[in-house]
């Protein structure tokens, strides 16, 4: 017999047999039915999970489910927060030089960029009235000076009286003092320089009045710079002299300049509600300052050692309590865990963990968004 012969009585006798053992169950109750189906999956799940244990199969199944996720290990740091605010550059030698008496401008001996000394004559004013007062009062006080001398050779041959010597004695005293009190006036005609520096502008032209409040020169000492910053008063009594502070200055090109609170004001200004800190900085960055230069000043208002610190974003709240997924050994398993926590400040991006982990913990860092307590995690 060809074998094609042979596989086509085969199936005409496999087809005989199935529609024999169909009509037979066809006559079975379906209630039955079932009851004999449910049996045989029964028995054929105890035999796949027999295998399984055997093989290893359910474990290599529980792996293909695990969720993938990223973890950080906690480790102890430092953690510190800054109060941001804008501040300015300034000068404890920084002034507007006004005349102490009202005038016009005879004369300005300075310009821009001289650099001068101390009690140097920037400018003069008009004093001629005065002048003519002096030149009088020096007429009076030589003639009087000749009658005291005069008074005194005969005072001491015992010639004449007491009263004569002190009468002469007392005028030319008196003229000498007056001339000390009118050139003293005088010199408040003369602008001089209070402090050694740079002439950094010359407002003022001759023949202008001026007076106490105009400014005839502007000097810069370009020594004592500071940083100068006004606080909301909700921080009034949390910053103190000494406190450590960072200030970058854009224009100049430095950051993170080390500083100290020297002075913080006692006073709120009624309208910004606001008061007035001054800043050292710690380094030569201070010689490079300009008037009124932009710095972003950060005051540290908190400070930790050896910390918890985590990214803000990895904390989740509920109704009740803020939390984290750590991930933990169960077996042969790694699983994730809800871990409650409470947290303190928090500065840039990042939270500092008070209570609830320790060092060395696993906190889920990616993939935490899908997790459920318990789940099956792979690293």
């Amino acid at each position: 017999m060809k074998r094609s012969s042979f596989k086509a009585i085969s199936y005409q006798l496999l087809a005989i047999s199935l529609l024999a053992t169909s009509c037979g169950q066809g006559d079975k109750d379906p209630a039955a039915r079932l009851a004999e189906l449910k049996k045989e999956q029964a028995a054929t799940q105890a035999k796949i999970a027999d295998l399984e244990a055997k093989t290893g199969a359910k474990e290599a199944n529980a792996a293909a489910q695990a969720v993938p996720v990223s973890v950080l290990n906690v480790q102890p740091e430092n953690f510190a927060s800054y109060l941001e605010v804008q501040g300015r550059a300034d000068f404890d030698e920084n002034a507007n030089v006004s005349p102490r008496a009202p005038g016009t401008i005879t004369s300005i001996r300075v310009q821009r960029g001289d650099r001068v000394s101390k009690g140097q004559i920037l400018a003069t004013l008009d004093a001629a009235v005065l002048e003519s007062g002096i030149a009088e009062l020096r007429t009076r006080m030589d003639l009087a000076r000749v009658i005291y001398e005069k008074q005194k050779r005969l005072w001491d041959q015992e010639i004449g009286t007491e009263v004569q010597y002190l009468q002469a004695k007392n005028n030319y005293e008196a003229l000498k003092n007056n001339l000390t009190t009118q050139q003293r006036q005088r010199d408040q005609y003369n602008v001089r320089a209070p402090f050694a520096g740079t002439v950094d502008d010359v407002p003022a032209k001759v023949g202008e009045s001026s007076g106490p409040g105009s400014p005839v020169v502007r000097l810069l000492s370009g020594s004592s710079g500071k940083i100068v910053a006004d606080i909301s008063e909700a921080y009034s009594n949390n910053i103190k002299p000494g406190d450590k502070a960072l200030v970058s200055i854009p224009d100049m090109g430095e950051e993170n300049i080390s500083a100290t609170v020297r002075t913080v004001s006692s006073i709120i200004n009624p309208t910004s509600r606001t008061f007035t800190i001054e800043l050292r900085l710690n380094s030569s960055a201070a010689v490079k300052l300009r008037p009124n230069m932009v710095a972003t000043v950060r005051i540290q208002n908190y400070n930790s050692q050896n910390a918890t610190v985590l990214p803000v974003d990895l904390v989740q709240r509920d109704e009740q309590n803020s939390y984290v997924y750590v991930v933990e050994n169960k077996g042969q398993q790694k699983i994730a865990a809800k871990r409650v926590i409470e947290t303190g400040a928090t500065y840039n991006g990042k939270v500092e963990v008070t209570s609830g982990l320790k060092a060395d913990d696993q906190v889920v860092s990616a993939g935490y968004q899908n997790l459920n307590p318990g789940q099956i995690v792979s690293l």
